[in-house]
């Protein structure tokens, strides 16, 4: 029976090796903030409507609306290359927003997590 579970174990360890792993790092927003702030040339993404934009953004935060049609187009003018922070108000555009982000070749995307615009505001971030 041992001898079953580390073989079971080892497949798992040694496939789990072998694998990329995913471009997107899912942070709460304090470890949201201390990520963005210690990191040189980054985008940031807020994937708000326009409205919600216009009543309060986070610095110099590009907006492009998750849902609007030319979503995609729109995102193709940021730079793949360089990190990418992503929010929205609560957290579930900017989750969809990140897996289209990894789908289209973006190397390195941050997801806020735990909550969106209101919570960056309160962990420190303008």
């Amino acid at each position: 029976m041992n001898a079953l579970f580390i073989i079971i174990l080892s497949v798992f360890y040694f496939s789990a090796c072998g694998q990329t792993g995913t471009k997107i790092q899912n942070l709460l927003p304090g470890d949201f903030v201390t990520k963005m702030k210690s990191t040189p040339n980054k985008q940031l993404l807020d994937v708000r409507t326009p409205d919600e934009w216009s009543q309060g953004k986070i610095g110099t935060s590009n907006c492009i609306d998750y849902n609007s049609a030319d979503f995609k187009t729109k995102i193709q003018k940021l730079d793949k290359q360089k990190p990418v922070f992503v929010y929205c108000a609560a957290g579930g555009r900017s989750a969809k927003a990140s897996k289209i982000l990894e789908e289209q070749g973006f190397k390195q995307i941050y997801n806020l997590t735990g909550g969106g615009y209101n919570n960056l505001v309160q962990a420190g971030i303008k």
